[in-house]
């Protein structure tokens, strides 16, 4: 289901649709990892991508109340790791999570591709990303990591329920309810985006789209060409890179690219929230009580 480089590489993905749940099994586990708060007129403007210079700054998809922003996965990882280091201290282990921040940019400015003037000129196509922290994980030894995240499972990867980490998830989870987003809303925010690219409306604005980047002497099918062209595969932004991300956002806006896919994604997902009411209604509660928690372990209030 996941749709080009967009998806697949955290450098150019959608923040949406990428980092729900990501960064909660990888955190506590290695100190790295790889969904943006809803926008809100009282909410402040991003130090990384303004909502100001962006085409998505006043839009919110329905699945927003029910999948996790950056900022709330971010809470989440907090609370995780507090509990988690004290549980290693309770077991005579010095272990120092990642204290990588959560990336400063909103759900949808990614969503759709390229959709901020600032970012554009400033990162092209490349994701902004804050400064890597660095967990101890390697200093703890055998006994230490087994202690942090269990035996390992048995294809040889980290046990995401295992250990110190998996101690702290159960408790922040709660019950025998899943820690972090729930099934059925992260699949509801994938579903509707591969399948509104397939609509016919929003395959016209994409030619509308294309024909205004021709124009500009750029050939591409789709917004997801741009942003996966092998040629800004590199580690660093270019100066093609930068001149075509610019272009690219100028012809979402001339063509009302955005503001169609979002308005068809929209009635997508509002046709499955009315089917599956009773069941996001509980995944609603079950995130609330999970960031009320998460917000109790690190001393804030919710």
């Amino acid at each position: 289901m996941r749709n080009a480089r967009t998806i697949r590489g955290a450098r150019k993905a959608p923040a949406a649709v990428l980092l729900t749940g990501a960064l909660l099994f990888a955190a506590g586990c290695s100190g790295s990892g790889a969904d943006g708060e809803t926008a809100g007129a009282g909410a402040p403007d991003s130090t990384i991508a303004p909502r100001s210079s962006s085409l998505t700054g006043d839009l919110a998809l329905p699945v927003e109340g029910y999948i996790f922003s950056e900022s709330e996965l971010g809470l989440l990882t907090r609370a995780m790791n507090t509990l988690a280091r004290d549980c290693m201290k309770r077991s005579g282990f010095d272990y120092r999570p990642d204290e990588t921040p959560t990336p400063d940019i909103g759900v949808m400015d990614r969503r759709y591709g390229i959709a901020n003037a600032y970012t554009a000129a400033t990162y092209g196509y490349h994701f902004p990303s804050p400064k890597t922290g660095r967990a101890n994980t390697r200093e703890l030894g055998e006994a230490g990591r087994v202690a942090l995240s269990g035996r390992p499972l048995k294809d040889g990867t980290l046990n995401p329920d295992g250990g110190c980490v998996g101690e702290a998830k159960r408790r922040l989870a709660g019950t025998s309810d899943a820690f972090g987003p729930d099934k059925l809303a992260r699949e509801l925010n994938l579903e509707s985006y591969v399948r509104s690219q397939k609509d016919p409306r929003v395959l016209a604005v994409f030619r509308s789209w294309s024909s205004c980047m021709a124009d500009r002497g750029y050939r591409y099918g789709s917004p997801m060409e741009a942003i996966d062209d092998p040629g800004f595969g590199s580690a660093r932004t270019g100066p093609a890179e930068i001149s075509t991300a610019r272009a690219d956002v100028e012809c979402k806006k001339k063509t009302g690219l955005v503001r169609t896919w979002f308005d068809v994604e929209s009635g997508m997902q509002r046709a499955e929230i009315d089917k599956n009411a009773e069941e996001l209604a509980r995944i609603k509660r079950h995130k609330t009580d999970q960031l009320k928690r998460a917000a109790s372990e690190v001393g804030e209030s919710r």
